[in-house]
């Protein structure tokens, strides 16, 4: 793994370790379409580590550098944490318009475990989670989160037992979090993703 500086002082990394303990990083994480797309569209900057074009908003670039960094750590780590795509989220690639971008899109996406995988989601968590989304998606239960195929997406991440669900929907999605009800897992962007690892990133460089 390259060397990056990661803090400049020990006070900030020990903080950043009581704020963000080990036991505590998502080990079972879904990924929105969104960050499916970021994904691909970035791939030369997530897993080659190149630099993000300089045209890019700010937050895409955070965005970019924060999957750069979690992707990074987890190929070297000792132990992983597993990612997963919710069949909402294959479903939207394949209405990707250009067609060569959504094959890219959709041969990366099967790749993570998802509903009708062989040896991916079980049967029994894949029927959950439809049954969970069909329960939820018109009820007041979600109705915080505009977007049906959102509602649908959280609710397999938690029929699957995901511990997050990291989106790059800042404006549908995480602003609207806290209205939520109490959820059995966390809610959070690339950037808060990689604030949860950051800390103990050195334990496998």
């Amino acid at each position: 793994m390259p060397r990056y500086v990661l803090y400049t002082s020990q006070e900030d990394h020990s903080a950043d370790c009581e704020r963000f303990p080990l036991a505590a990083i998502p080990r079972l994480v879904m990924l929105d379409t969104n960050v499916v797309e970021c994904l691909v569209r970035y791939s030369h900057c997530i897993f080659e580590q190149q630099p993000a074009p300089i045209e890019l908003d700010e937050t895409r670039r955070r965005d970019i550098e924060a999957l750069m960094h979690v992707f990074l750590v987890s190929s070297r780590a000792y132990w992983s944490w597993d990612f997963c795509v919710s069949p909402i989220t294959l479903e939207e690639l394949e209405r990707t318009n250009n067609r060569e971008l959504r094959s890219e899109l959709l041969e990366y996406g099967i790749t993570f475990p998802s509903a009708g995988d062989n040896g991916g989601i079980s049967p029994e968590l894949a029927a959950a989670g439809d049954d969970l989304a069909r329960r939820v998606v018109d009820s007041s239960l979600f109705a915080a989160l505009p977007d049906r195929e959102d509602r649908m997406i959280l609710a397999h991440a938690v029929a699957y037992g995901c511990d997050a669900l990291c989106t790059r929907d800042r404006r549908t999605i995480v602003q609207k979090r806290d209205r939520l009800p109490k959820l059995p897992l966390r809610i959070m962007t690339p950037e808060e993703w990689w604030s949860h690892i950051k800390p103990w990133a050195g334990l496998w460089c």
